[in-house]
This record gives C-alpha cells, structure tokens and sequence, in this order.
C-alpha cells in the first residue's frame, strides 16, 4: 500500500513517485532508462502527461546531453472492420 504523501507521476500506467525514486535509487540515469523499466509514459497519452516531469527528474544526472528524450506519439483508438468498411463506401 502506498503511503499518502506518495503521488501518482503517470495516471495512464498508475505509476506512483516512490516506484521512481526506488528506480531512480537503482541506477537509471535519464528519461528513457525511466521509462523501460518502469512503463511511465507508455500509456494512452503517449507521455504527453508525465513525460516532462520525467525529463526534469533526470536531466541533472546525466552529465552529458546523451540521453534521449521519450517519444510521443498520438493516441490510436482502434476502428472495428464494420466501421471501416461503412465509412468506405460512403466515400
């Protein structure tokens, strides 16, 4: 259970502060590493929420720029065949 003062740092993965400060603890040392290995900013909003945070954590820890930011993509939301298929033929 995580304590009340812990916070919630990527809403999409549920990913809570103390999960990146016991990663951070670990080793990790720049945004990318933080997000492999503790799924933050993979989630629907493609790290568009957390992922400045992120950057800010570990921007300091590396001491050269080598690191490399996250990646946003858009959200997808899938279209069933039926869907597909109708807007098709209207076209």
């Amino acid at each position: 259970m995580k304590n009340q003062e812990d916070f919630i740092i990527c809403r999409c993965e549920n990913i809570h502060m103390s999960e990146i400060e016991e990663i951070l603890q670990q080793g990790a040392d720049n945004a990318r590493e933080l997000k492999l290995k503790s799924r933050a900013g993979m989630g629907f909003c493609a790290s568009r929420t957390c992922g400045p945070f992120i950057e800010s954590l570990t921007q300091d820890r590396d001491e050269t720029p080598s690191y490399i930011n996250l990646k946003s993509q858009p959200p997808i939301r899938t279209i069933s065949m039926e869907d597909f298929i109708k807007e098709d033929f209207h076209d």
